[in-house]
């Protein structure tokens, strides 16, 4: 009896398993369709919307992400994404011929370095530069830009910590990326 409860548990973590493989790789097959560059292919948990004007790196992570827009998108390697998050880079011109806006649209390029982890339901807009090694906290709307190695979060987004640079710098020297 042990023994029938123990196979039917590895036959439910195999097949758990095998669904999470399946769902990758469609996920995956989909979202590259949509990406204009990557130097090799991304990992897709989950849904995403790419705006087929993407640049990425190598290693890059998604968990859930829609970029709108027409604005480019350049994200470099070793990215990770939480679930539930966006890219904006177009806005409407409040600045146009009509009210409260015209049909003519401002687009707006988002970068993002190497190495930068984005939590869960983070927003970023178009215009902003994320460096390397950034963290941004689940929840935040990141409106300018981060810094290099800097921990942010909130609404709107602000640097309240650094990651130890020596340390990263050391990671990264012996490649060790997940």
């Amino acid at each position: 009896m042990i023994f029938l409860i123990s196979f039917f548990k590895k036959i439910k973590l195999y097949l758990y398993e095998l669904r999470k493989r399946i769902r990758r790789y469609y996920y995956t097959q989909v979202g590259i369709k949509r990406i204009s560059n990557y130097e090799t292919i991304p990992y897709i948990n989950n849904k995403c919307i790419f705006n087929n004007n993407i640049i990425l790196g190598s290693n890059c992570h998604f968990n859930g992400m829609e970029v709108g827009g027409a604005g480019k998108v350049t994200i470099g390697d070793n990215f990770h994404s939480g679930p539930f998050c966006m890219m904006i880079t177009q806005n409407h011109n409040i600045h146009g011929e009509e009210l409260p806006y015209d049909s003519s649209y401002i687009l707006k390029d988002i970068v993002i370095g190497d190495n930068v982890w984005i939590g869960s339901r983070v927003i970023i807009l178009g215009g902003v530069s994320i460096g390397e090694g950034a963290v941004i906290q689940a929840g935040s709307v990141v409106v300018s830009d981060i810094p290099a190695l800097s921990i942010a979060g909130g609404h709107p987004a602000k640097v309240f910590s650094h990651r130890d640079s020596e340390h990263y710098y050391k990671l990264k020297k012996e490649k060790k990326f997940s």
